[in-house]
């Protein structure tokens, strides 16, 4: 009985991670609304040694995600990996680079610009900042872009 219990953590563990993949914690949380403790570290054991659990490759396809649908600051990145129970020290090995999260930043910037035509100069400028703000973004690069974006405008009204 005990025997076909543990399959039965397993299968859960496998299904859920057929669905999408998910970090230890979350799969532990998920677990642990059906099995007992035992079962789910059991399990989860298992997963790790057959390498279908695996943080840090977690951890980089959730920042490679976000970069591609959702750009996203590294404090934000922090702060969404360390709530996933990503351990500090792969959470250090994922961020984006400086040079990458200015870039993110900047493509960021020019998608939303493009967006306000009809605003004027200020709005637009406050919208975008608020925006790199809300995603994680430093306020160092979010007023670097808006300046090198801003003097990229024929019109130069920002100045």
């Amino acid at each position: 009985m005990n025997g076909k219990r543990d399959e039965t953590a397993k299968s859960a563990a496998l299904r859920l991670l057929t669905i999408c993949d998910r970090s230890t914690q979350e799969l532990r949380a998920r677990l642990a609304r059906r099995f007992s403790a035992e079962e789910v570290e059991e399990a989860i054991q298992y997963l790790k040694d057959i390498g279908y659990l695996d943080d840090l490759r977690y951890a980089r396809n959730y920042v490679q995600s976000r970069n591609r649908n959702r750009p996203t600051g590294n404090y934000l990145l922090r702060l969404e990996l360390g709530s996933k129970g990503i351990d500090d020290a792969y959470i250090d090995q994922v961020l984006n680079s400086p040079e990458r999260e200015y870039e993110l930043a900047l493509d960021l910037a020019a998608q939303r610009l493009g967006r306000l035509e009809r605003e004027d100069a200020l709005t637009r400028c406050g919208k975008v900042y608020r925006l790199l703000q809300r995603r994680g973004f430093p306020g160092a690069v979010a007023r670097k872009v808006i300046g090198e974006l801003l003097d990229r405008d024929p019109e130069k009204e920002y100045n």
